[in-house]
């Protein structure tokens, strides 16, 4: 077997465990690629994970246990068959939808010039066009002295995020307007705070990247966003492919 970098869980997944979702999802994808598990990579590690679990420690334990510990045996030889059946993860695959397709995304960083994230660690994973586009967005604006919130993106791996309907592969983003006193707080169309003036320049400097796709937000006086009902305190960024 040939070494290949362990991939990451916090905790462990499976019979007794912590079974943190993003954990699970990492080894329902681990398990889908190196054994051919066919399970639905939600997040949930229901009978079907635990069943794979144990399946394939049966091939190397006298005793399976039917967990997956950080940094365990069990991880690292999911790991290693994983790359050697298909290669090592893509950091911005061009056909890759999800964990399934061995989708891998970068964290953004909580801390740069000119934003502040509003989302867990998580839930803030992107392709490096997207990271690309918000870093970009950022030093645009704080050039004028405005400041953005970032909220959510995608998992690490991908995969349904709630209560989104998209957010699965690294291509959409959450955004605040912007308001009037440069707060770091939320607000809507119509508060007092909100600042219809710097969220047309957010929205201006978003669209001038050839990558953005659409923008849903509900300011009808903002040239180019789409209304979508719920999208009043934050707009939602998606590129296109």
């Amino acid at each position: 077997m040939t070494t290949a970098a362990t991939a990451r869980i916090s905790a462990t997944v499976g019979a007794g465990g912590t079974n943190t979702p993003a954990d699970v999802r990492t080894v329902q994808d681990l398990l889908n690629r190196a054994a051919d598990a066919g399970l639905a990579v939600d997040g949930a590690c229901g009978p079907a994970t635990r069943d794979a679990i144990t399946s394939y420690q049966a091939g190397f334990l006298a005793r399976p246990d039917g967990r997956v510990d950080p940094g365990g045996q069990t991880l690292r030889r999911l790991s290693a068959q994983a790359q050697e059946r298909t290669g090592p993860p893509h950091s911005d695959p061009a056909a890759a939808t999800g964990p399934t397709d061995g989708l891998r995304l970068t964290q953004f960083p909580s801390k740069g010039l000119g934003y502040y994230t509003y989302s867990s660690p998580e839930r803030q994973y992107g392709t490096d066009e997207m990271l690309q586009l918000l870093t970009d967005t950022a030093a645009t604006l704080h050039r004028t002295g405005l400041e953005i919130g970032i909220g959510d993106i995608s998992f690490e791996q991908g995969g349904h995020m709630p209560p989104h309907s998209t957010h699965q592969g690294g291509r959409n983003a959450d955004l605040r307007p912007l308001r009037n006193d440069n707060a770091r707080a939320p607000v809507s169309i119509g508060e007092a705070q909100y600042s219809h003036d710097s969220t047309r320049i957010l929205v201006e400097t978003l669209l001038a990247h050839s990558s953005v796709r659409r923008i849903l937000f509900n300011d009808d006086e903002i040239p180019g966003v789409r209304y979508l009902s719920g999208h009043h305190n934050h707009m939602h960024v998606e590129l296109g492919r």
